[in-house]
């Protein structure tokens, strides 16, 4: 394995030039590097704190190594420059830069769909890149849409909670994991999403990933739940 550049804490990229994908290890290969993959890269890093930056880089090159046990073809089955894009700017809805009123994925969408146009990629792609981060959080459903799409979704989850873990290669799960630490991702991801909610009570969606996250934190939230919905009178 080379020597990597790792990203460790704090902002990612505060005031430097480097990029964090400059140096790789061997284990995880090369990625599509394009003036829009470039700046995505940037633009992740300067509005994202380093965990989360290091999150969405890891989930790309699982992503990746997924669609390769499938036996999916990149510049085939499904573009790679897309599935980047669609990966490293999935959780912009979580900063300052992507916030908005939605819930963190829709707003996440929004902004990367306008990334994304801004940088040339053509309609096709900016409508998967929307579709890919708004359904990032949607088990079930994410995995029976366009390969971006579903790739992105088994990427995340591979990284966050080690759903379908299985189909990583181990030299990649492993190198990537190294090059870009964990930083206790999966208790400050859902700070996060929390964060928003108390700061903007429209970010809460019943019965979504966004409520179980508020749940477990904020236990005795004022959110209705599924008993109270169930109780609600049924519409004349």
């Amino acid at each position: 394995m080379r020597n990597t550049i790792g990203i460790h804490g704090g902002r990612a990229r505060e005031g430097g030039t480097v990029n964090p994908l400059d140096t790789l290890p061997e284990e995880i290969g090369t990625w599509p590097r394009t003036a829009a993959t470039e700046a995505a890269v940037a633009f992740t890093a300067e509005h994202s704190p380093a965990y989360l930056l290091n999150h969405c880089v890891r989930s790309y090159f699982y992503a990746r190594s997924i669609a390769t046990v499938r036996n999916l073809v990149a510049g085939t089955d499904y573009d790679d420059e897309t599935l980047f894009l669609a990966t490293v700017l999935h959780d912009i809805g979580l900063t300052e830069e992507g916030g908005g009123p939605h819930r963190f994925e829709v707003d996440g969408a929004f902004r990367a769909a306008r990334f994304a146009r801004e940088h040339g990629l053509p309609d096709t792609a900016v409508d998967l890149i929307w579709d890919a981060v708004a359904l990032h959080t949607s088990g079930g459903i994410a995995v029976h849409k366009q390969p971006v799409v579903a790739l992105a979704h088994l990427g995340i989850g591979a990284d966050v909670f080690g759903f379908g873990a299985e189909e990583v290669d181990r030299a990649v799960l492993d190198a990537a994991r190294a090059a870009f630490p964990w930083l206790d991702l999966r208790d400050r991801i859902l700070e996060a999403v929390v964060h928003q909610i108390d700061e903007r009570p429209s970010k809460w969606v019943p019965l979504s990933f966004v409520d179980i996250a508020y749940r477990r934190l904020r236990p005795d939230t004022p959110f209705p739940g599924l008993e109270d919905l169930c109780a609600l009178p049924v519409p004349d």
